[in-house]
Formats: C-alpha cells, structure tokens, sequence
C-alpha cells in the first residue's frame, strides 16, 4: 500500500494525506493511521506513546496541520482509491 495521492505535509515519520493523518514507514502496514473523521478524537495518540519509534512531536504537529486544514477546507480529505490508504 502506498499513501494517499494527496500529500499536504510531510514530516520526518507522518504525513497529512487526503485520508488524515499516516506513517511515512509502510513497515506499519496502516497499523496506527488515523482516519481524518479521527483526527479530533482525544487520545488518539496513546496506542503509539510505548512505542519505541514513536515521534510525538512530529505526530501532534501533523495531527496540529490535519486539524487546521479540517477547519479551512473540509473537503481536503476524501476516500482513498483502491491501491492508496
């Protein structure tokens, strides 16, 4: 699987795509991906804090663009084709 084709930001180990908030790793097989009907959940980050990889600046500032650009542009996020997450 590949990431959606609608890149908006891209961090050191998350991306803000047209599906929400991904890992950049595909290693992760969309394991901790967050939905963007997700992206306003409260602790949407806490299955990943133990996870020794886990970079939580880089995750609550792609969590911080998705949330923005959810307010200024609902449509940003659509459904992802079937080869895409």
């Amino acid at each position: 699987m590949v990431l959606h084709r609608h890149v908006f930001w891209l961090g050191r180990q998350w991306a803000v795509t047209g599906y929400g908030v991904q890992a950049v790793s595909q290693s992760h097989k969309m394991r901790f991906d967050v939905a963007a009907e997700h992206i306003w959940d409260d602790g949407i980050d806490a299955p990943m804090r133990t996870e020794v990889w886990f970079d939580a600046d880089d995750f609550a500032q792609a969590l911080e663009v998705a949330r923005r650009r959810s307010r200024e542009d609902p449509r940003t996020f659509q459904s992802p084709m079937s080869d895409e997450r």
